[in-house]
Parts: C-alpha cells; structure tokens; sequence
C-alpha cells in the first residue's frame, strides 16, 4: 500500500514538473543569461557562424513562473555554454530550484570534476562556484544562485575563471538584469 502512495505522488510529481509551455521569447529575454558572444572580451574566438549553433527559450510553468534557458555548443565540442534564469512565486521555490540543480549536477559530474570555490565569488542568499576539471585541470565554471523569487545557474566548459572579480566583472550585467526580473 505504501508503494502505491509513493507511486500516485511521484506521479503528480511528473505532471506538475511537466506542467510547462514554451512562450515567446520578450525583449530582454537575452540579458537574463550568459551568452556566449560575452567570452569574447575575455579570449574566446567565436566562429562567424556561433549564432547557428546557440539557442533562446523561454518556458512557463502552470503556476506562472518561468525560466528562460541559453544554450550554446560548438560544433567541435568546445566551448559549451548552458545558462539559465527563472522567476518562482517565491524565495523558497527558487531556493529549491537552486538546491535540484546543485544536487542534479553533483550527480552528474564525479568528485574530481568539480571544485567547489565558494571563496572566490558569492551573490544572492545562496550561491555556488566552481571549476570544472578534467585530468586535474580546470576547464570551465559553474555557478548558481538564488535571490529573492530569482534562481539563475551556467555551466560553462572551454574557457574558465579562477579569479572571482573577474568572473563578476563577466556575470555582473547578466545578475544585475536578472535582480530586476519581474
């Protein structure tokens, strides 16, 4: 009996967390995320063509929350790019959002692929930064928070940032935007 329970819940569980549509995308959309082309100040060389391998959605939660996701991959494997921005009804939802992505990928990446370096950069309630490794070197960033109703995360592989002001001199524009969503 008790496995049914559990069933029925994770159920409702899925049809909730599937609850969503895609919407148009509204202007501004784009400032709420870490864009790739926003590496070029910082030495990364995009080919002409960069724009065909990114993508911009915006997702609307039944309860009228949304996330807004980017997404750029090259078609040599780096540099990768995911970044995503949602608004909750509340601290608490976007403290939650903040905690499944964390958990999400721990599970994911081993022990020795991520390098927790909460000492270089902090924003919001809550926050986590990173160093992607590989064969014990960085290869990119990971970074997540929540503030207020805003969650906001990127995973960044190709090019990385081991010098906290310089990582917010990066992402400061794009928090400052995301701060202001409504």
């Amino acid at each position: 009996m008790h496995s049914i329970s559990v069933a029925i819940r994770l159920a409702f569980l899925l049809i909730v967390l599937s609850a969503c549509t895609s919407q148009d995308l509204e202007e501004g959309d784009g400032d709420l995320v870490l864009r790739i082309e926003q590496l070029e100040s910082y030495g990364l060389t995009l080919p002409d063509d960069f724009r065909s391998h990114e993508s911009l959605e915006r997702e609307q939660w039944f309860d009228g929350s949304f996330m807004i996701t980017y997404e750029y991959q090259s078609p040599s494997g780096l540099p990768s790019l995911y970044s995503i921005a949602e608004r909750h009804l509340s601290n608490s939802d976007a403290c939650n959002s903040f905690s499944s992505v964390n958990f999400g990928l721990s599970l994911g990446l081993g022990d020795d692929e991520l390098s927790i370096r909460d000492d270089l950069f902090r924003y919001g309630d809550k926050s986590r930064f990173g160093l992607v490794m590989a064969d014990g070197q960085p290869v990119g960033n990971y970074f997540a928070m929540c503030q207020a109703n805003r969650s906001f995360m990127v995973l960044l592989a190709g090019i990385y940032f081991d010098d906290g002001k310089q990582w917010g001199e990066l992402i400061g524009p794009t928090l400052d935007a995301v701060s202001q969503m409504d």
